[in-house]
């Protein structure tokens, strides 16, 4: 059933003003949780926690109403809640039981949380909302660096833009997102995004792209006209044939010409990308953290060191400082998602995060392949661009983070527009 459909109002002219209150709740509950998980409050330091706990609060609210319907959409999502559980049950073994037990209940509470969301929306209204919400954190970013207005300072120590983010990247990654939520919009036909929202969204796409290239986020740079390529090629059948033959030119100059170009100046191509973008032959650290990750595997290769316990327990102090010499100083992280999985919690951990995003996939490709919609087809993307990202830095392992948030939303919500889908098609074959 439609998300929309799935709690019942009234009709448009008997809608009483409690279920107005609870539709009011429920879009603040999406809000919140976006703007919390995307780092955009974590600069207001009390405002990020109170933000989450009122997150926790009205889920537990919400769920306590439609217990009996939350159940049985968990158990039709039992693979969102496989890694959590295996989280929470390595208290059993860490190296520090308290911060597996803390960091597992932050994990569990944020899948719960998504879950809900991804059930209460469809994937185009949460894609509708990503965009806004990440356009106007870009907007306010863009305010910091023209006047300062924010007490803290707009640029990282290496030089880009952070904005009302905690570095750099995280405002490159989070505007990335925005900015393929923002071309997915316009694809979509004008009954879903009317021409007057298609025309503000060019503004919202011009302050994305300032953000993106003050941020110098290597990483999301180098992402957008991939992930683009990939929205365009999956959208083709709404695709303008002038943008078709210009990505198609564009792909030949970046894959095939320029690589040729600069073997023939004397250049090695992955070398100087690697510099155009201020990387090196580490990815700035990130292969000298991953050595001592590989370390820690080798030492517990089964049931890992625990959740999140090698970055609390004293055993691993000296291990710890090997990865601060090497760069992770702003996050407690070993910037790749499948290697943090694997120190915490070993395979077991890794397959279940890997079939959490094997179900999102084929689910949206089920999707794209039933209705050919837009929606689909930009979770797809957002889907690969959110494990894309993650093998380069802190996320899609632990709670409270945007790219969890993200992945299970989509994976619940790809289910429900399916179901949708399916019973419009019963429907009119019945008529």
């Amino acid at each position: 059933m439609a998300a929309t459909e799935q709690i019942t109002y009234g009709a448009p002219d008997d809608t009483r003003p409690g279920e107005q209150l609870w539709a009011l709740i429920d879009s603040t509950l999406l809000v919140l949780t976006i703007a919390a998980s995307s780092d955009m409050l974590v600069k207001l330091g009390p405002v990020q926690t109170l933000s989450w706990l009122l997150c926790y609060g009205l889920t537990l609210l919400r769920i306590g109403m439609i217990f009996p319907q939350f159940l049985a959409l968990a158990a039709g999502n039992k693979i969102v809640f496989v890694y959590p559980f295996i989280c929470l049950s390595s208290v059993l073994w860490s190296s520090a039981p308290s911060e597996s037990l803390v960091g597992g209940i932050q994990l569990l509470m944020t899948c719960i949380i998504a879950t809900f969301l991804g059930w209460r929306y469809s994937l185009t209204l949460i894609i509708r909302a990503v965009a806004v919400i990440l356009s106007v954190a870009a907007a306010l970013s863009l305010l910091h660096w023209a006047t300062g207005i924010f007490p803290w300072p707009a640029f990282t120590r290496a030089g880009g833009l952070a904005g009302i983010f905690s570095h750099k990247s995280m405002l490159g990654l989070r505007v990335l997102i925005a900015a393929l939520a923002i071309l997915a919009l316009w694809l979509m036909p004008t009954r879903t995004i009317s021409r007057v929202s298609k025309r503000w969204l060019v503004l919202a796409m011009a302050m994305v792209l300032m953000s993106l290239a003050l941020s110098q986020s290597a990483t999301a740079l180098l992402l957008l006209p991939a992930m683009a390529y990939v929205l365009f090629f999956l959208c083709r059948d709404r695709t303008p044939p002038m943008v078709v033959v210009l990505l198609f030119v564009g792909a030949m100059v970046i894959f095939a010409i320029a690589p040729l170009v600069l073997t023939v100046l004397g250049y090695d191509p992955v070398t100087f990308v690697l510099n155009a973008v201020g990387k090196d032959a580490t990815l700035t650290g990130r292969t000298e953290i991953w050595e001592v990750a590989g370390e820690v595997i080798g030492e517990h290769p089964v049931l890992g060191v625990g959740f999140g316990a090698f970055w609390k327990a004293s055993e691993f102090s000296v291990l710890r400082l090997a990865t601060q010499h090497a760069g992770a100083i702003t996050s407690s992280s070993f910037h790749n998602f499948a290697l943090e999985i694997l120190v915490s919690t070993g395979p077991l951990g890794l397959l279940a995060v890997a079939g959490l995003i094997g179900a999102g996939l084929y689910r949206l490709a089920a999707l794209l392949s039933l209705t050919g919609s837009v929606a689909a087809a930009i979770g797809i993307v957002l889907l690969l661009t959110l494990v894309a990202t993650s093998f380069l830095g802190p996320a899609l392992y632990r709670g409270h983070d945007f790219a969890m948030v993200m992945v299970v939303m989509l994976v619940v919500s790809a289910r429900e527009d399916m179901r949708t889908a399916r019973a419009a098609l019963g429907r009119g074959q019945a008529g």
